[in-house]
Formats: C-alpha cells, sequence, structure tokens
C-alpha cells in the first residue's frame, strides 16, 4: 500500500516526538496526549472493525492524517501475529 505525503510526514512526527498512545481496558478506543495544540489535552483514537485508524485531533480532521493515527498504527502493526510468511 502506498503511503501518502501527509502520512509519511506524520510517522516521521509520530517517532521523533515519541507520541504516546494508552489503550481504554475492555474498549477499542486509545488516547494520546496532545504536546502542542491544547498540552495536557488527550484525544481520542478509534480503530473499525477492518483497521481503519481516525483520531479527534484538529490535525486529522483536516488532512486525514495526524502524528497520533500514525503512531496508533505502528503500535498495531507491532503486536499482530506474525502470519508465518
Amino acid at each position: 500500500m502506498q503511503t501518502s505525503e501527509p502520512e509519511r510526514l506524520a510517522q516521521e512526527r509520530a517517532k521523533a516526538e515519541r507520541v504516546r498512545i494508552v489503550k481504554l481496558a475492555g474498549e477499542s478506543r486509545y488516547l494520546a496526549r496532545s504536546r502542542t495544540v491544547e498540552p495536557g489535552a488527550y484525544f481520542e483514537l478509534s480503530v473499525s472493525p477492518w483497521g481503519q485508524v481516525c483520531c479527534s485531533c484538529p490535525g486529522f480532521t483536516y488532512r486525514g492524517a495526524c502524528k497520533h493515527a500514525e503512531a496508533l498504527r505502528a503500535k498495531l502493526a507491532e503486536t499482530r501475529p506474525s502470519d508465518g510468511r
């Protein structure tokens, strides 16, 4: 799958800023803490049944990509079981 430019830039920012994602117990929702837009605020992330990640931050609303969503995608990819291929 091809990565768009906004997604690529968001991936770089997520790594550089070490975005931390916290899973809400018993739910398919996550939280990411804001450091820049509203320091101390949390943005909510969700994952659809087909794997699409959405974030409540202004950047995701505007661009459809953000460092929070990319950090969550990376975290989910790390925990996804290998299929042996």
